[in-house]
């Protein structure tokens, strides 16, 4: 895996450019991040996870 990060040429954040290989295919991923956001990635991804946790234990109910 390798990580890039850069800024945008019509923008200030900045980019990070990671490549992932799964088997034989390889994933170029572009992250950047929203001026003004209220939460980090680690914080997101929790979200995330627990939204998704929430929506599967009331479809199951």
């Amino acid at each position: 895996m390798s990580t890039t990060t850069t800024k945008r040429p019509t923008d200030k954040s900045p980019v990070a450019v990671r490549e992932y290989m799964v088997g034989d295919t390889r994933y170029i991923v572009r992250a950047t991040i929203k001026d003004g956001a209220t939460e980090d990635a680690t914080a997101k991804v929790r979200r995330l996870i627990r939204n998704e946790i929430s929506r599967a234990a009331e479809n199951n109910s």
